[in-house]
């Protein structure tokens, strides 16, 4: 599997939903792909983020920085892959799906 597969798995394993994933390589300097995802809890965020920690101790990836644990925006760094989880009122809020309306987008089915 690859990181961004690594990441959608774990999103999956508790239920996430309304996943989006942006393909920004070539277009952004710091990471080529940007992962949005919407939860029904802070808990389902914080089990997303165990999730990610232990799927990536046995592989060549890892988590540059974590942002935001315990509250309803999580980002996760991944280098190439950024990974960020809402809770729907949180992602309603900021609409990233707007900044982002540009980039070419894959939906991933809930």
């Amino acid at each position: 599997m690859n990181l961004e597969e690594i990441l959608i798995d774990c999103v999956k394993k508790v239920n996430g939903n309304n996943v989006l994933v942006y393909d920004m390589e070539g277009r952004n300097p710091f990471y080529d792909k940007m992962i949005l995802a919407s939860v029904d809890s802070l808990r389902q965020a914080d089990a997303i983020v165990s999730y990610i920690e232990d799927g990536l101790k046995d592989t060549e990836y890892n988590i540059r920085h974590i942002e935001g644990k315990n509250s309803p925006w999580v980002l996760v760094d991944c280098n190439s892959v950024i990974l960020s989880v809402f809770t729907k009122e949180e992602r309603e809020h900021f609409q990233l799906e707007k900044v982002y309306m540009e980039y070419k987008s894959t939906k991933i089915d809930d």
